[in-house]
């Protein structure tokens, strides 16, 4: 019987994860931490309060005998302080992973991103697995997913006693999905940068789900994307959601979208680094991840988006 430790429990995929967990009767305890309290009750959920660069972290994993991690804790949303966000996300996974070392936990699920590959024009039309992690540095997240994936890398590397797996979702929607991205999507209006439609890929809430399950129990070191089959273009979603798009050239767009972000505007929710994500595509391959681990998208990206307008209507 596992026990299980999830950080970030309290968000979007980590409500959604302990959710699935619960239901089955080969996990025994489930820890979960995060600074923020969790919106819904679990009977086998014991939560601590508690940010993950918390040196106690290893006295917890001990005290549960914890034998595997889902690592989900990461700033998610950009905040104004760039030192901070690249704190929380590096040391405090870092915090984690030692914690998990010392403790004799078996095997660490960290969450990385396709984010991680970066946003650029020479992106290859596929990215793979080994291709280099080149995160936008405009974009604190994704540079920081980059950066932080490097890092689960080397500590694997330096510790072959411990199963280190990292998934590399694409964006995760679903009928219960509320982040910046999708309420960016389901606005009325919307700007695109002119000249750009590039193809974007999702993978739905419930195969990002079954990804971590099957990822514990074949327990595959290495990295793997995880993605839907088929991709739409940043135009067909907003033919689908109804949303007009306003085409704005870079040279205006750029500069307006980081004014209002230094201002602090009202409703903006990302800074000028986020236009790199909508103007240039960075589509993984899922292949890896089927052949390997056995993943089977349940959802298409379109599929996907399309549960999520209906669960948003």
């Amino acid at each position: 019987m596992k026990n299980i430790c999830i950080t970030g429990s309290s968000g979007y995929l980590g409500t959604r994860l302990c959710q699935e967990l619960e239901k089955r009767d080969d996990i025994g305890t489930i820890i979960g931490i995060d600074i923020t309290q969790p919106k819904s009750s679990s009977k086998k959920l014991s939560f601590y309060k508690m940010d993950i660069r918390d040196p106690r972290i290893e006295d917890l994993l001990k005290k549960h005998s914890i034998d595997t991690i889902f690592h989900l804790a990461f700033v998610v949303k950009p905040i104004h302080d760039k030192k901070l966000m690249h704190d929380i996300d590096y040391n405090g996974t870092k915090n984690v992973l030692e914690a998990a070392a010392c403790s004799g936990v078996s095997q660490v699920i960290a969450i990385s991103s396709t984010l991680a590959y970066g946003a650029h024009a020479d992106n290859p039309r596929i990215l793979k697995e080994d291709d280099p992690l080149r995160g936008n540095k405009s974009f604190p997240y994704g540079h920081n997913k980059a950066r932080v994936d490097e890092m689960v890398q080397s500590f694997a590397r330096n510790h072959p006693e411990m199963i280190l797996t990292i998934l590399r979702p694409c964006t995760v929607f679903g009928p219960t999905v509320d982040n910046y991205v999708s309420r960016m999507l389901f606005r009325k209006v919307t700007v695109s940068v002119l000249g750009h439609d590039p193809e974007v890929q999702f993978v739905h809430e419930d195969d990002f789900v079954s990804a971590c399950m099957v990822a514990a129990k074949k327990k595959i070191p290495g990295a793997f994307n995880i993605a839907g089959d088929g991709t739409l273009t940043t135009n067909a979603i907003a033919k689908r959601l109804g949303t007009i798009l306003i085409p704005s050239p870079s040279w205006m767009l750029y500069p307006l979208l980081e004014i209002l972000w230094r201002l602090h505007a009202p409703g903006l929710e990302v800074n000028r680094g986020y236009l790199e994500y909508v103007r240039y595509p960075f589509i993984a391959d899922n292949g890896k991840a089927k052949k390997i681990l056995g993943f089977q998208p349940s959802y298409t990206s379109s599929q996907t988006l399309e549960d999520t307008i209906k669960g948003n209507n």
